[in-house]
């Protein structure tokens, strides 16, 4: 990811996500897109709090965080599809996921086994074409 600033009197402060060598390894060029992605929704929170957003900023920060979203729930999803994932309980699931229900934990366990994975999905097991 480019850290240069976009005008030459602008600083750029920079976060920090620390990674383990191997995990940094594993993402190749996927950690720099989903870093941008990220990159793109934080810009975009920043610029909601001090209200000075344009139009085309928001869409910026839409279409980032869009992008950011998809590429987690399909983490997720195929986190669940995972051989490991089935010694999860229900209860920890719904936990896990942030629900109230233990049933709708498994419910939605149930549905997404029930389909194929998207393209996204494999992207995040890395078996994407």
């Amino acid at each position: 990811m480019n850290t240069d600033p976009a005008h030459p009197d602008d600083r750029q402060e920079q976060l920090l996500v620390p990674l383990a060598a191997e995990d940094v390894a594993a993402l190749g060029s996927d950690g720099e897109q989903l870093a941008a992605l990220f990159a793109a929704a934080l810009h975009g929170l920043a610029l909601l709090r001090t209200g000075r957003a344009s139009a085309a900023e928001l869409a910026a920060a839409i279409e980032g965080t869009t992008g950011l979203l998809e590429r987690l729930e399909a983490l997720r999803d195929a986190a669940l599809r995972q051989p490991a994932a089935k010694d999860i309980s229900h209860a920890e699931l719904a936990t896990a996921m942030h629900l109230e229900s233990r049933a709708t934990a498994q419910s939605r366990r149930r549905t997404l086994l029930q389909k194929r994975p998207g393209e996204l999905e494999k992207w995040a097991t890395g078996a994407a074409d």
